[in-house]
């Protein structure tokens, strides 16, 4: 793994830790956006430019999108060249973008068994999350399953729902992959009846 990757999933574990304080991720990277904007403008060096864009590619990473209406992003990009297509997720360790669906819900969680534990049916789990999405039920909810049989050697999975005021997401501890959700937009769709005259 080179020098990059390694800054790029450390980067990475360190926002998706700013939750247990309460901080979001969005507001973390784009008032660290900021300030490296503002840093590299009194100073003139660079490598404050290559630190806001490696926020930006770890933010896409974890499945979040760039909010090209942001004045400091737009900037950002406009001083490197770079277009908002350039932060499409890479490496191995990527964030998803989901729907709120059953199916998409329950693809985000690898085998699960009701226990003493976690007494949880898989359908009650994703039927669990998708109403604290749903409903913006703010906090953070740890599920998690422990095996016990002689293949997996009692291997936990353990994942990870945190949802507050600008932002929702799962994440799956084991296999440190993100997954935010694409929200739901009804758009109602209004007939009006037209008399047609002979």
């Amino acid at each position: 793994m080179d020098e990059y990757t390694k800054d790029l999933y450390t980067m990475m574990f360190s926002l998706q830790t700013l939750q247990n304080q309460g901080i979001t991720i969005r507001e973390t990277v784009y008032k660290s956006l900021d300030k490296l904007l503002l840093w590299n403008k009194e100073s003139e060096n660079s490598k404050y430019l290559e630190l806001a864009l490696l926020h930006m590619q770890a933010y896409a990473n974890m499945g979040f999108a760039l909010d090209e209406e942001n004045k400091t992003i737009r900037e950002i990009l406009k001083k490197t060249g770079k277009t908002r297509e350039d932060f499409f997720p890479k490496g191995y360790l990527l964030g998803k973008r989901i729907k709120l669906t059953k199916s998409q819900v329950r693809g985000m969680i690898g085998r699960w068994r009701p226990s003493r534990d976690s007494p949880m049916t898989i359908g009650e789990l994703v039927d669990d999350i998708i109403r604290k999405v749903k409903n913006h039920e703010e906090g953070r909810y740890i599920y998690q399953y422990h095996r016990t049989d002689v293949t997996t050697k009692g291997d936990i999975e353990v994942y990870e729902l945190v949802i507050n005021k600008d932002e929702s997401y799962f994440y799956d501890v084991k296999k440190f992959r993100f997954y935010t959700f694409l929200e739901m937009i009804i758009i109602q769709t209004v007939i009006w009846p037209i008399q047609i005259w002979d």
